[in-house]
């Protein structure tokens, strides 16, 4: 209860803070909402094997705000089951089995009339968050259940039948308006029965027989009854869901409508730019926000003339702002803008994958580094893999991801020859592949030349890679594998492969990664990927794919 509390006062409290800087909803207006979902009671009367269960729930509230204060009354009806958990079977009197066992349940139905203080915050002219406080009266009747046979009451309860109960209500609400007259609602709330009272028939409340079990049987005492004969005052209190209709009805007091629209493009193309934020500044301080739809346009409706300033997000890219003054603001009329982007950067969309499908990778850092200034940022990939940065022109870049044990392969992506005026998206794919213990993983582009085994500048780019997953990894030991073609003899192949392992691990100690976390180890011929033998007439790109480095973790 303190617990949900709190949660209540600091939900309460973000509203309220947020209504200061964002008035979206500052018009007089009149909502009715209807809502029906599940209720989860309890019932704190300490009776024992009578539990409750969830039922339904329905209600309906009228709410008047001013501007993003309002006041409401909320008509709730609710309506519970008390739940048996004494046992029903192999009930025994000594060694007489009892039988005739029989089980009544009513419902118990609850009614509750309240008023308070709404407070709403408006994400957009379609979206809005509201959070209810209502205090009021609660009638509550039915509940009563027994379980006994022909002889006597085994379990019982008799319920309630109270009125005008003082109860309070706490809810928050999620609106979202199809139109500007309709829209649906979906939400939670706490509602508490203060000092509720059991109801007393035949001089007790409750009561039950007490037993002993053995062996799936019960044996039932009866000089040992427990009843309870007076009431005492408790708590009852829900949780509920529901979801419903809301209606939406502007009052006469509502004033003249002034509406603005942006649309949101790329300044080189002419590129409209969907799912763009934009925000509307008074004096520093956002006041009104909106999304770009499909035609990159947003709407504001029902907003304040005043002077503007308009930011607007795509991603990762702030577009350049505008402003609108007051003056332009017409009453019943929606003015037009637009909002552009900077005709110096581009737009990359990426993707991380898992090497060889299409299995994204969630929660990855994706490091960008600028060839040309040699400055690092990262970026995170979100639940579909995806991520984005904004790239300058005449500038390229050198992309990896970092996720636990997985190698990233590492993508340069350039934009000194791409034509602004036509291209303003970029699409990137990272792939990254798991170093499960032992598995091996090839280096690509590691190429020697003839009979050598000094590591070329075209090498050095993939190693590097291997050098910033030893950093990102620093508790793991790798083997470096170097593989040849069945061409030469094996003795030759093999002390061949031998050097070129030994070339690979020098580059990456000389780059700072400790000896002992390096194990080379040339394999010759040994361990060809395809048919291509000695005596097997291959062609050059058969040969080539046995030429090969690899790294893989070693077990511990």
């Amino acid at each position: 209860m303190k617990k949900l509390i709190h949660l209540i006062f600091i939900i309460s409290f973000q509203i309220l803070y947020c209504q200061i800087t964002n008035s979206l909803y500052n018009k007089i207006q009149l909502n009715i909402s209807l809502h029906g979902g599940i209720d989860f009671p309890s019932y704190d009367n300490q009776t024992k094997y009578i539990d409750y269960k969830p039922n339904f729930n329905l209600g309906t509230s009228v709410d008047y705000y001013f501007n993003w204060i309002g006041l409401g009354i909320d008509l709730d009806y609710l309506k519970n089951s008390p739940k048996n958990t004494y046992p029903t079977e192999s009930i025994y009197n000594g060694t007489q089995a009892l039988s005739n066992i029989s089980l009544t349940e009513q419902e118990i139905e609850r009614h509750f009339l309240g008023i308070g203080p709404n407070f709403r915050w408006g994400i957009t002219d379609n979206l809005g968050i509201n959070f209810k406080l209502r205090g009021g009266f609660s009638n509550i009747k039915g509940g009563e259940t027994y379980l006994k046979n022909t002889l006597q009451n085994l379990n019982y309860h008799y319920g309630y039948d109270e009125k005008n109960l003082f109860s309070a209500k706490g809810q928050i609400e999620l609106n979202y308006f199809f139109s500007d007259y309709i829209g649906m609602n979906i939400g939670a709330y706490y509602l508490h029965h203060f000092n509720a009272n059991e109801q007393v028939k035949n001089g007790s409340v409750a009561g039950y027989i007490p037993f002993t079990e053995n062996n799936n049987q019960y044996n039932i005492n009866l000089s040992n009854s427990n009843i309870r004969l007076t009431s005492q005052a408790h708590e009852i209190h829900s949780i509920g869901l529901f979801a419903g209709l809301t209606f939406r009805i502007p009052t006469g007091n509502s004033g003249p409508n002034y509406g603005l629209s942006v649309i949101a493009r790329d300044k080189q193309t002419g590129l409209a730019l969907p799912d763009t934020y934009i925000e509307l500044y008074k004096k520093g301080k956002r006041f009104y926000i909106s999304k770009t739809n499909s035609q990159g346009v947003a709407f504001f409706k029902n907003i304040e003339p005043e002077n503007y300033e308009i930011r607007g997000h795509l991603y990762s890219i702030d577009l350049m702002s505008s402003k609108v003054d007051k003056d332009e603001f017409v009453k019943n009329s929606t003015i037009k803008k637009e909002i552009v982007t900077d005709p110096e950067v581009f737009l990359v969309k990426g993707q991380v994958n898992i090497c060889n499908s299409k299995n994204p990778l969630t929660d990855v850092i994706v490091v960008v580094k600028n060839n040309d200034t040699e400055i690092y940022h990262e970026v995170k990939s979100d639940a579909e893999g995806q991520f984005y940065f904004k790239a300058d022109k005449n500038t390229s870049y050198t992309v990896y991801g970092k996720k636990g044990n997985y190698f990233s392969q590492t993508e340069t992506v350039t934009f000194k020859k791409v034509d602004r005026t036509n291209t303003f998206f970029l699409n990137l794919q990272v792939c990254m592949e798991e170093t499960a213990c032992g598995k091996a993983i090839n280096l690509k582009n590691i190429h020697y030349d003839l009979d050598q085994y000094f590591i070329r500048e075209d090498a050095k780019a993939e190693l590097n890679k291997l050098v910033q997953f030893m950093k990102d990894n620093p508790k793991i030991t790798v083997e470096l594998a170097s593989h040849t073609d069945s061409r030469a003899s094996d003795d030759y192949n093999q002390t061949l492969s031998q050097n070129r392992a030994n070339a690979a691990v020098d580059y990456l100690v000389s780059k700072g990664i400790g000896k002992k976390r390096l194990k080379p180890r040339g394999y010759g011929e040994t361990q060809l990927l395809n048919n291509c033998s000695n005596g097997i007439d291959c062609n050059e790109v058969q040969h080539q794919i046995n030429r090969r480095t690899e790294m893989k973790v070693i077990c511990p």
